[in-house]
């Protein structure tokens, strides 16, 4: 937590107010025009990266958070808030969310918040908007340069040309999320975590028996995530040796496996291989031949560790559209904060089409 934040004296117990179905039907959801002064923020399962923006979608003050810390999320806005003094006053906020927000209220997948975008709205006395999590990571493609894209797999001609097809983009983090824009710039929002894992090999089938013992239903949220890396480090683990693995956390294997110890690498290798699968399907399933992208922490964590060959090799391995996946541009973001510059583009928009 910034040093700022730790010498403030919060109530992080929330607003006790702040319920759902209480709230007066003028209370606005929707974006104003002009350059206001939106607060946006980033809310995984872990951390909320929250940030002040203006119509030229310029981010200032950006802070991170940890969820844990704060009981609900307003105790972590007022927190912020608090470190806003120096800046304009926002007007309204954009908060892209790990969860479905095709409803009032919003249930975060992988952390202990919930609120209503109504009951924000009056608390706040300014419009909310939540967005999924992945959606807001959509909005930042098309301002996209060649400098801040990593290339896995380039094609002839510009890799950022729109007219090729839909874009994607998709990344691990506490859970795995993807959303794709459209050549009209829509957004198809999807909750591929929530799909089942369907095993490519021998091995990887062995490790779904195996997560079985703990998970009726193994779904990609079990694999490509942090707790992932955990689980198939675990099952790896058990075949190998036919013993119980110890518990060890993403960041004690990652550790290992630059310390040459050979189970954790081939953890991370079957996680690339994993996730090389998983991502060539949602190419196929969404048409993105105008690029598909990934982002994440645990990529950038992973660095040297996550195979590249390994995970083009499980992308473009679909039989007879195998040729298709090798027209895809695919690469790996190189920009922090997608999410909070996704939602800063995306207030724009909004903002524009109110004008």
């Amino acid at each position: 937590m910034p040093a700022s934040l730790k010498r403030l004296q919060l109530d992080r117990r929330g607003d006790s107010n702040m319920q759902s179905g209480t709230i007066s039907p003028q209370t606005s959801t929707s974006l104003a025009s002009g350059d206001t002064c939106v607060l946006v923020a980033d809310i995984g399962g872990t951390n909320a990266r929250l940030a002040l923006t203006h119509g030229d979608g310029v981010l200032a003050n950006s802070i991170t958070l940890p969820c844990r810390e704060y009981a609900q999320i307003d105790a972590a806005i007022d927190a912020y808030l608090q470190t806003c003094a120096a800046y304009q006053t926002p007007q309204q906020m954009v908060l892209a969310v790990a969860a479905a927000t095709d409803q009032d209220e919003v249930i975060l997948t992988n952390n202990h918040w919930q609120f209503s975008q109504r009951a924000l709205a009056h608390k706040y006395a300014m419009p909310v908007m939540a967005i999924n999590d992945f959606t807001a990571q959509a909005w930042c493609l098309p301002g996209l340069r060649e400098a801040d894209v990593r290339w896995l797999q380039q094609v002839t001609g510009n890799n950022l040309d729109w007219s090729q097809g839909n874009r994607s983009i998709a990344g691990p983090g506490t859970g795995f999320g993807a959303a794709t824009m459209t050549l009209t710039r829509e957004i198809i929002e999807s909750e591929p975590g929530q799909c089942a894992f369907a095993p490519l090999t021998p091995r990887q089938l062995a490790i779904l028996v195996h997560l079985w013992d703990s998970h009726p239903r193994v779904t990609a949220d079990h694999l490509l995530s942090g707790p992932g890396l955990s689980n198939i480090h675990s099952a790896i683990y058990v075949l190998q040796t036919g013993k119980t693995s110890p518990a060890v956390t993403p960041a004690a294997l990652v550790e290992a496996a630059r310390n040459g110890d050979q189970l954790a690498r081939q953890s991370m290798e079957e996680f690339s291989r994993i996730l090389g699968a998983v991502c060539g399907d949602l190419a196929l399933s969404m048409g993105s031949l105008g690029g598909f992208f990934l982002s994440g922490n645990i990529l950038q964590k992973l660095d040297e560790l996550f195979d590249h060959d390994l995970f083009m090799t499980a992308f473009t391995d679909k039989g007879r559209f195998s040729n298709w996946c090798q027209r895809v541009p695919v690469g790996l973001l190189n920009i922090t904060d997608p999410g909070l510059q996704g939602c800063a583009a995306f207030s724009q928009r909004q903002a524009g089409q109110a004008r």
